[in-house]
């Protein structure tokens, strides 16, 4: 990739914060990108990200096809290393790059803006992860009502009516095949008494940060299915 395409003010925040120079970060991250079979721009940015750096400004300003580099690469920066640098890390730095591993895997797992913006500070928050139980399955219950149009009714009531078993009798239909009908209603079901319930009415210390995620992942999917759903 020519120099000019690489973010310069990226470029200098992330050798400011790995104490190297930007002639080395750019032949790295040509290297890099060129593994990972990505652009130069977007290995820019999800370096930028694993050290901490903000990237939303950087990333808004790519092209579609770029930013979607991005995105689907932001799985393997889970598992792959980068580039190991000779530098002393503080426990600050320490801190700062679990909290942006944190935020990878958050940005990854919800896709859904709603949950996104309302979970995110809390998973990366310390403690009291029930919290995130609780504003998920508020969000959840949220869009059922957005999506049918019923408001008036709560939890596995509103499961009830708005996915009922039978696809003829549903207000949101995720499926023709009474089977499968049965099968979501059994799932958004189960989610209301095993999660919903028990977070809106009673404090738990019993989750962990791992907890969170894996629960916002699987909502949202679950949000993703509503979405797609014949009212």
């Amino acid at each position: 990739m020519s120099r000019s395409r690489l973010d310069q003010k990226l470029l200098k925040k992330l050798a400011q914060r790995l104490g190297k120079t930007e002639k080395y970060l750019r032949e790295q991250v040509s290297k890099k990108a060129g593994k990972l079979g990505i652009s130069s721009e977007a290995f820019l940015i999800l370096w930028a990200k694993k050290e901490g750096i903000g990237t939303a400004v950087y990333q808004r300003k790519l092209p579609p096809n770029i930013q979607s580099e991005v995105r689907d690469t932001l799985p393997s920066i889970f598992t792959t290393r980068q580039p190991r640098l000779k530098t002393s890390i503080s426990q600050k730095g320490k801190s700062q790059r679990k909290r942006s591993q944190i935020s990878l895997a958050v940005e990854y797992l919800i896709q859904d803006k709603e949950l996104f913006d309302r979970c995110d500070d809390l998973i990366r928050a310390k403690k009291k992860f029930d919290r995130v139980f609780r504003e998920a399955t508020t969000v959840l219950e949220d869009r059922i009502k957005k999506l049918s149009g019923i408001k008036n009714l709560v939890g596995v009531n509103l499961v009830g009516k708005v996915l009922n078993p039978d696809p003829a009798k549903a207000v949101l239909k995720v499926s023709n095949r009474k089977i499968e009908q049965r099968g979501f209603h059994s799932i958004y079901n189960g989610l209301m008494l095993a999660f919903r319930d028990t977070t809106h009415h009673e404090l738990s210390e019993r989750f962990t940060r791992q907890d969170a995620l894996r629960f916002c992942g699987f909502v949202d999917s679950l949000l993703a299915i509503l979405g797609r759903a014949q009212k």
